[in-house]
């Protein structure tokens, strides 16, 4: 059977579960059921043929259609700036398409990201209280980012996908906790990010059925959040989780998810698509290599006014996020039930049917942007849906760091480092994994003289 064929037969079947939803409920053990079978037959072709999937039933169903447990995708900018802007957004455990239903892989901890009510706010107010300001500590930031990369020359070569999730793991944990990682702990919390698919996996499969494989990503988390309250920070972190009734489970777990899962898969995947982009256009490279030697001295520490004036360098960050968005999916539950047009057809819908944006398609709206598969500085970034858009109360509340790193490290590869070359750049279009050019290599990588 053919992809197309077989990714529109499976959604006639959705149609059938949305009736068979209506009768037995979604809550139901028979309900329940069902979600589970029809999100492992979904997943099976989806993370094989992600791309293709969306669009394949886009085009022929419209922009708002089935997957995976009866979400219901949307896959226009408007509707999905519309889904981003939904206060109050109840969320569930879901990393993009990932349904983390093996909890013991999060230590029994809800997923950061689907936290709601008190301990969403609680968790917030953590991740805030630990993230800095990159202005402010653009000195620190810039010796951290020069340290990765210097160790990088001294083995002749830069490799996307190995090493810069390894270098951004070290630098969140210096600017978080102070803290510094072993090589063993890196190695080990990479493999804990790459092996997350695990955790789409009922909890008793991954807990005993595949534990040789489970337990050591399962201990080194729980090695990590003991050293976490060991850092100077700590106390700082406790108190203002403490004033929203979160205890040090929670506080720890919480961020050990923001700077593994968010901080380090989605900056790392952002930063190597960056570096991929430039790697492939010559103009624009030449560009910021002249923006990166005018406005600062390689002699002379990361300010404050370097980050603020590297202006081009960050249109090339924000029109790579819109092109290769690292996350791709964003989601909520319905609040109440009702009945939506899929195709022709009006189907029901349950309470707690899970609403999915599908940010990659409608960053590439051309309801949105003219000419949106081509790469464009010029464009008007207002409402850029990365980051999970802007002026409400789930943005990403690392958006100014996690730019303010990979422009850091622009500004470093063109001012302090050189390659002689670079092997191919390539995004994987079908296989759901992060999404960057992670076979990219610059090779014959050194410090300028």
């Amino acid at each position: 059977m053919e992809l197309k064929e077989k990714v529109l037969t499976a959604h006639n079947r959705q149609i059938w579960l949305s009736s068979i939803l209506a009768k037995v409920g979604n809550t139901s053990p028979i309900g329940k059921l069902l979600l589970l079978i029809f999100y492992y037959l979904e997943a099976v072709i989806i993370f094989k043929d992600w791309r293709d999937f969306l669009y394949i039933r886009k085009d022929n169903i419209g922009n708002k259609f089935f997957a995976l447990d009866q979400a219901v995708i949307h896959s226009t900018h408007a509707e999905v700036k519309r889904l981003m802007q939904t206060e109050p957004q109840i969320r569930s455990n879901y990393l993009g398409i990932i349904k983390m239903r093996a909890s013991s892989y999060l230590l029994n901890n809800p997923l950061s990201l689907g936290t709601n009510g008190q301990e969403h706010s609680g968790v917030r107010a953590v991740i805030l209280q630990a993230l800095p300001d990159p202005l402010e500590t653009a000195e620190t930031l810039g010796k951290l980012v020069n340290q990765n990369l210097a160790d990088a020359a001294k083995q002749g070569q830069l490799h996307i996908g190995k090493d810069l999730p390894a270098m951004i793991l070290r630098i969140l944990h210096q600017l978080v906790f102070e803290m510094s990682f072993s090589e063993e702990e890196v190695t080990a919390s990479q493999a804990y990010i790459q092996d997350i698919g695990l955790a789409l996996l009922p909890n008793f499969v991954v807990k005993y059925l595949l534990r040789s494989k489970s337990a050591p990503h399962i201990q080194h988390r729980q090695r990590l959040i003991e050293r976490y309250k060991q850092s100077p920070k700590w106390a700082a972190y406790l108190e203002i989780g403490s004033q929203h009734q979160l205890n040090e489970h929670q506080i720890a777990n919480s961020l050990f998810d923001m700077t593994h899962l968010a901080g380090t898969a989605g900056t790392s995947a952002l930063l190597g698509s960056v570096i991929g982009v430039l790697c492939l256009n010559d103009g624009l490279r030449n560009d910021v290599m002249a923006e990166a030697n005018e406005i600062g001295n390689k002699q002379e520490p990361l300010n404050k006014s370097v980050l603020e004036n590297a202006t081009l360098t960050e249109k090339v960050i924000l029109e790579t996020a819109r092109l290769y968005p690292p996350v791709r999916f964003v989601s909520q539950l319905t609040t109440q039930s009702g009945e939506i047009t899929i195709g022709e057809k009006k189907c029901p819908f349950q309470k707690g049917t899970l609403l999915m944006g599908s940010i990659f398609t409608a960053n590439r709206d051309a309801n949105r942007y003219e000419n949106p598969d081509t790469f464009d500085v010029t464009r008007n970034f207002s409402d850029i849906l990365s980051w999970n858009s802007q002026g409400h109360e789930r943005i990403c509340p690392g958006t100014s760091l996690s730019i303010a790193i990979i422009k850091t490290f622009c500004l470093y590869l063109f001012q302090k480092y050189q390659w002689d070359s670079s092997t191919d750049v390539k995004w994987d279009f079908a296989n759901f994994k992060p999404f960057t050019p992670d076979d990219l290599v610059l090779q014959g990588f050194a410090q300028k003289l």
